[in-house]
């Protein structure tokens, strides 16, 4: 493994290794990623009115900012506020692999969880004897085994960050919850009532319920736009090509776009339409194959915010990325894509999210030029938009300072040392 950011390192590390002389108590940690700084100045913006709550109450936080170790994240900056977790994520690899060589690599969710519970209780004794926190909220729910070993008694968070969907492995699949999220009695905040009803009404388990599911809403950055088409009709398409996927998913995604394009290209050219591509943030040149195209209405664009290419867009275009709701709430309708079954809109969107225009989707190369001949109508398109924004208001809702403001009080004033009714998995 090659380490990029070695400052970073090695700030974590002297942070830390002085947790192994000088006790450190807070009342609230924030654990992310540097993935997701980006606000002005690598700021977090899901963090941010949560930060500014605890700096208004007086309370007392720390944010822990992982990375990728490789340096696949190293195009975002490092928030200014932050302690990297770097030097915590290397000796979890490190006891990692020393396990998989003992025993074997696990397989199972189970296993998995036997991993981690393991590795965990040994980093705590290395570094968190001293520790300690009244509310861990994290975005990063695969660390939560840690928290929950380094303070048994703490309230663990995991606040959603993506989309829920029943059939999301870390959040709801086969009616059950995952196991690390169970098994350490996991509290979920999330942006909207659609997403706390689909974790409810989907788990057969009953672990998710009106106690430890909680809409707290989303920090909206992204303002309804209302303008006059002029000029080229531009469509942002927003792509998923990453690291995640393995490689066969990757290239029948680009082969699929790649024929959509082509399919489409004389109309599209005499129709006077632009489509702007910008790759997904985690897509980087080294692990993933890029799509060319020559067609003088293309362009590539991943430097801008994608918030400036909406503000100027006509319709936004994707397979099944959350973009589609960074475009609604812009009031710009999408075009869904149900070309590629693991990259199927249909299950989530569609049958799940209920978005409200089916004849949107994109099931045939031609189907494309149909659904943009019936956009043209001024007035059908404007009542697509208009749509879209109402459907998102119902899952993206506004953060609710008083209610998260009431969730971390009441936390951090309950008597955590009572914890009879609390059960983990030893």
């Amino acid at each position: 493994m090659i380490i990029k950011d070695l400052k970073s390192l090695f700030a974590s590390m002297r942070y830390f290794l002085k947790l192994i002389f000088i006790s450190k108590e807070y009342d609230v940690v924030f654990v992310g990623s540097a993935y997701f700084n980006r606000g002005e100045k690598g700021e977090n913006l899901l963090f941010k009115p949560m930060i500014e709550n605890c700096k208004k109450n007086n309370l007392s936080y720390l944010v822990l900012e992982d990375t990728d170790l490789k340096g696949e994240y190293v195009k975002f900056p490092r928030f200014k506020e932050s302690t990297p977790f770097d030097f915590i994520s290397l000796v979890q690899v490190i006891l990692r692999k020393i396990y998989n060589l003992i025993y074997k690599k696990p397989i199972t969710e189970e296993e998995l969880y036997i991993r981690e519970f393991k590795t965990s209780k040994i980093i705590k004794r290395l570094f968190f004897t001293k520790f300690r926190s009244k509310i861990y909220i994290t975005l990063l729910w695969n660390n939560v085994t840690l928290w929950r070993r380094i303070n048994h008694d703490a309230c663990v968070v995991d606040y959603q960050h993506g989309i829920i969907c029943d059939g999301h492995p870390r959040y709801i699949k086969n009616g059950q919850p995952p196991k690390v999220k169970s098994s350490n009695d996991v509290f979920t905040l999330v942006y909207g009532d659609v997403f706390k009803s689909i974790l409810i009404n989907s788990d057969k388990s009953n672990f998710y319920n009106e106690e430890n599911v909680m809409k707290v809403g989303f920090n909206k950055t992204l303002n309804k736009q209302k303008k006059p088409i002029t000029g080229k009709k531009k469509i942002v398409f927003t792509l998923q090509i990453v690291p995640d996927y393995n490689e066969e998913d990757n290239n029948l995604y680009i082969k699929i776009v790649q024929k959509l394009i082509s399919t489409n290209a004389s109309f599209l050219s005499k129709n006077n339409y632009e489509i702007i591509f910008k790759h997904h943030p985690r897509h980087n040149t080294t692990n993933c194959r890029d799509i060319h195209m020559n067609h003088d209405f293309i362009s590539f664009d991943n430097e801008t915010p994608l918030s400036d290419l909406l503000s100027k867009a006509y319709i936004h275009m994707t397979f099944h990325s959350t973009s589609a709701f960074d475009a609604a709430m812009m009031n710009i309708p999408t075009v869904f894509i149900d070309m590629h079954e693991k990259f199927s809109p249909n299950e989530s969107f569609i049958k799940q999210f209920e978005y409200p225009y089916k004849d949107l989707v994109v099931k045939d190369y031609k189907d494309f030029e149909h659904i943009l001949s019936k956009l043209n109508a001024s007035h059908i398109y404007e009542k697509f938009c208009d749509d879209t924004y109402k459907w998102v208001q119902e899952l993206y809702s506004d953060f609710d300072e008083t209610a998260f403001e009431n969730f971390l009080l009441d936390q951090i004033s309950t008597d955590k040392n009572d914890v009879g009714s609390r059960t983990y998995q030893q």
